[in-house]
């Protein structure tokens, strides 16, 4: 395997450990078991598990392309610039979900989707570890608000005569991460979660459909 086929696999294997059994629970060596590495690969391309959350975290982020051309043993990054990076990218993510504002549901839906996909492991992460990275809890706590302000603007808007509209933004919301993240990495039935993504999303877009349109 190539470098970044390794990082790839010890991204992944990192992203679902860090959730459960969870980030102070998760040893690197299980990390390697995990993602089919050596250990000492493991060590050889991060020099601990705060690099490697930092790691996960960052090439999370949609502006990110990885860490290939990193100098390895890769360090823990500058806390500041790795809130900017997050803080620019969830700025971009509502930047996109204000647009819809002009567009349909199943755009919105859509959308919603697609970023919780990207960002669900990330999210979970998060829940389950505040206390790891504080300044990134912080603003995903802001970010989750912002979501649930914005879709439930969007029903407010297209359908007004639905009675409070930002709880239904909450309810919507908390139901495509469900399906994005937690059935997929944080439940007993993640092999239910396998199914195709694209039935997934159809079965969840008609629900949604019949309840808002």
């Amino acid at each position: 395997m190539t470098d970044e086929e390794k990082l790839q696999r010890i991204y992944a294997a990192a992203s679902e450990l860090f959730i459960q059994p969870g980030y102070h629970e998760t040893q690197m060596q299980m990390i390697a078991q995990r993602a089919q590495v050596a250990v000492g690969t493991l060590y050889r391309l991060f020099s601990g598990k705060e690099a490697l959350l930092d790691y996960v975290f960052l090439t999370t982020l949609p502006t990110e392309t990885g860490a290939s051309s990193a100098t390895y043993p890769i360090q823990p990054m500058d806390p500041r610039e790795l809130v900017r990076r997050t803080e620019t990218a969830y700025a971009d993510w509502n930047h996109q979900l204000a647009r819809q504002q002009t567009t349909d549901f199943d755009r919105l839906l859509a959308d919603l989707f697609t970023a919780f996909k990207r960002y669900g492991r990330y999210f979970l992460i998060l829940e389950h570890n505040p206390t790891a990275n504080p300044a990134l809890t912080a603003l995903y706590r802001q970010q989750r608000q912002a979501i649930y302000q914005r879709v439930g603007d969007f029903i407010q808007h297209h359908q007004p005569e639905v009675e409070d509209a930002q709880r239904n933004g909450i309810v919507i919301v908390d139901l495509v991460f469900w399906w994005c993240a937690h059935k997929r990495y944080d439940s007993f039935e993640t092999e239910m979660a396998r199914n195709d993504d694209e039935q997934m999303l159809t079965v969840v877009r008609d629900m949604l459909r019949r309840s808002y349109q």
